[in-house]
């Protein structure tokens, strides 16, 4: 799309008919209709309206809601705004992904009734700040196998989830004894695929290394399915990957001696004929998951391998000996242990081609007595600079003008601060004269009611010429309870968000001012999480540094 092309305001709209529960996809285009007219005096013509029907808010692959992102990435938008956060998604973690796109593309967000404007600062703030316990969602969750799933996997079939590089899923029906038809699923190789495969084990017997390897296949132009980059630790998946190794008595004896059990529940119980056959290893159970810790696999005695129904790719000796190599090399870099006392690691980018810079450690020493380190951009370093030319950064003055700036925004008397304070003071405010309105309007409902009761025992003792004018005056006053109720019921409903965002406000405050207050004797872990909470992004040029505040545009 080009620069000058229109952007539109994207209305995107939910509704899950068959609970019977919730607003209209109408009433839901209207509200939000009327708060763009309000705000960006927009029209029609600068207007989108997505609408998803009939599908839960857990699920994010919906038509309408996919057509939103690939619009998105089109950038053919400016702002989305929804009635209400829940119609975009139900799930935390999934809307902070949604997010992370929309401050990539600029993109704006309003929540009607929710008061989540990213328009504002203060709006920015409460999304920034749902992402932290969206992280923390994240981090909480252990994934656990049932037993039965234990007992499929030794069976070899594919149990489900995404293929490794090289194959596909393959659905397999038989007739079981009873003559009832019976599905299961099992690896079909994909020919061009196996061959990159069987292209990353020779090279790296080869290269043996890594980061040579990886070097090469950048070079080269060499990606993965998803046509992204090969990283070190995406490699040493493939490379500690048994479903690649063709079966035989060697690969068996290899995983026996790291404390392995290989099942076997073919039909087939001649060994020699299984091997014959050249199929590979199935494995399940393998990955460790630690909160706040980068995945890792378990040990190899807590893994579950079968004899797979698939055909492997490459021979037990290349598998040992590739798997040989990557644990050596490891073993030197333990024997060399490193101090990472970078801020901003995993946060700061490269402003040129958008990839992180790492922290890479100096042999000199800072006059504050810890090693000095450099920021360099990864694309450049795995390239060797044939893709990337910027330039190194210090990693120690980088860090320094980060926390001085954050400290800045977050002293007491910083505006900043200060419209957090009174966020959390308007609040309660306004809850206040909401209690107030929703008394007024209950007394009036309940005289209301007297009167109806009255005019009810009046109709007895009335001439008949006069009924119809005390209907009227009946029908007026039911008239007039029935928008008091509607208005009880938003009221209540105002009064219930409100209460949840001044809580989130309450939190907000706290955990800057608890975090920040103390941020020099924070661990490394608690100072990145603390930054995430405040700035959007911190990019280099090489030159300059780009500190992009929660709130800010660019």
């Amino acid at each position: 799309m080009k620069n000058n092309e229109k952007k539109y305001y994207a209305i995107y709209t939910r509704k899950s008919k068959f609970t019977g529960k919730g607003e209209s996809i109408d009433n839901q285009i209207e509200y939000c209709k009327n708060t763009l007219k309000t705000k960006f005096n927009a029209t029609y013509k600068d207007i989108k309206i997505y609408s998803d029907e009939g599908f839960t808010g857990y699920n994010t692959n919906r038509p309408q809601l996919q057509k939103l992102i690939a619009d998105i990435k089109k950038n053919k938008i400016q702002c989305i705004i929804v009635y209400r956060l829940d119609r975009i998604s139900r799930n935390v973690a999934d809307f902070c992904n949604l997010k992370n796109e929309l401050l990539q593309y600029n993109v704006k967000f309003i929540s009607v009734t929710e008061n989540f404007d990213t328009t504002t600062p203060m709006g920015t703030a409460m999304i920034m700040i749902s992402s932290v316990f969206a992280q923390l969602e994240r981090d909480t969750i252990a994934e656990r196998i049932k037993d039965n799933m234990y007992e499929l996997a030794k069976t070899g079939r594919w149990l489900g989830g995404n293929t490794p590089l090289g194959y596909k899923s393959q659905k397999v029906e038989t007739i079981d004894v009873n003559g009832k038809k019976r599905s299961l699923y099992k690896l079909d190789i994909i020919p061009e695929e196996a061959e990159t495969i069987k292209l990353l084990w020779t090279k790296m017997l080869e290269l043996k290394g890594l980061s040579k390897l990886e070097t090469y296949l950048l070079n080269n132009g060499i990606k993965t399915r998803n046509k992204n980059n090969f990283t070190r630790f995406s490699l040493i998946t493939i490379f500690k990957n048994p479903v690649y190794v063709i079966a035989d008595e060697k690969i068996k004896k290899f995983f026996e001696e790291k404390g392995a059990t290989i099942y076997n529940n073919s039909n087939i119980q001649n060994e020699k004929e299984i091997y014959n056959k050249k199929t590979g290893l199935i494995s399940y159970n393998k990955r460790l998951e630690i909160p706040g810790k980068t995945q890792s696999l378990k040990d190899i005695s807590e893994w579950i391998i079968a004899i797979g129904k698939h055909n492997g790719l490459i021979t037990s000796n290349q598998f040992i000996n590739v798997w040989n190599i990557i644990t050596n090399n490891q073993n030197k870099r333990l024997r060399a242990p490193q101090q990472n006392t970078s801020i901003l690691s995993s946060i700061i980018k490269c402003k040129h081609c958008g990839s992180y810079m790492r922290p890479k450690l100096r042999n000199s020493i800072a006059s504050n007595g810890k090693r000095n380190f450099s920021y360099l951009c990864e694309l450049k370093d795995k390239s060797r600079k044939k893709q990337c030319q910027c330039k190194n950064i210090n990693g120690i003055e980088t860090d320094k003008l980060v926390i001085q700036k954050l400290k800045e925004i977050t002293s007491p008397k910083s505006e900043f601060m200060r419209q957090l304070e009174n966020l959390a003071t308007n609040y309660k405010k306004k809850s206040t004269e909401k209690q107030t309105e929703l008394q007024t309007l209950n007394t009036t409902f309940t005289k209301n009611k007297m009167k109806i009761e009255a005019l009810i025992d009046k109709i007895a003792n009335i001439d008949s010429e006069i009924i119809n004018e005390i209907t009227l005056q009946i029908k007026n006053l039911k008239f007039q309870n029935n928008k008091i109720k509607k208005r009880v019921a938003e009221i209540k409903n105002e009064i219930t968000i409100e209460i949840s965002q001044k809580q989130m406000t309450k939190i907000a405050l706290n955990m800057i001012k608890t975090y920040m207050k103390s941020y020099d004797t924070l661990d490394i872990i608690e100072k990145r999480l603390t930054i995430k909470t405040l700035v959007n992004s911190v990019e280099s040029d090489g030159e300059n540094l780009y500190i992009n505040l929660i709130g800010s545009s660019n």
